[in-house]
């Protein structure tokens, strides 16, 4: 009897339905949703797209206006948040030269990229074909860009600032 209650019991905690809210535990405050960033549900994995196949992870064309491409100074700054280094790069020649040059090291420290501006499928299939490896998501950067003061491209943000 006691070999069947106890098989019960766990049999009951294993159906127990499992959707419910999420609890936090710790919010600093320095926390932001990516929700507005990112539109509808992108997996964590790369974004592949054959060049002429709908997608609807993201719509052309891609564009943050608050950025640029241009000169990035190091500015040191705690981004505690940041739970991994995110690289923000174009589409232009500029953002292509940088990720073919930067592509071993962000690699190497496991970074993310956003593809933060594209006018077409064949700017996104190429910067795509240069990232390999790296995951690189096509979206805007627009709303964290302004929050962080961020005006030039491509740039790497790390929790100890960011940088060219």
């Amino acid at each position: 009897m006691k070999k069947f209650t106890v098989l019960f019991s766990l049999m009951a905690v294993l159906t127990v339905n499992t959707s419910e809210a999420v609890t936090i535990i710790y919010d600093s405050g320095n926390t932001y949703s990516i929700a507005p960033y990112v539109p509808g549900r992108v997996d964590s994995e790369v974004v592949r797209v054959a060049p002429n196949q709908n997608s609807a992870a993201f719509q052309l064309p891609i564009e943050t206006p608050s950025m640029r491409p241009g000169r990035v100074t190091l500015t040191p700054m705690s981004l505690r948040y940041l739970q991994q280094p995110l690289f923000l790069v174009g589409s232009g020649p500029v953002s292509q030269t940088w990720l073919e040059d930067k592509k071993q090291a962000l690699i190497e420290i496991n970074a993310v990229g956003l593809l933060i501006e594209a006018n077409d499928m064949v700017d996104v299939e190429t910067m795509l074909s240069i990232a390999g490896d790296l995951r690189l998501v096509p979206a805007s950067a627009q709303g964290f860009a302004e929050k962080l003061g961020l005006t030039y491209y491509p740039i790497l943000l790390s929790k100890d600032g960011w940088e060219q």
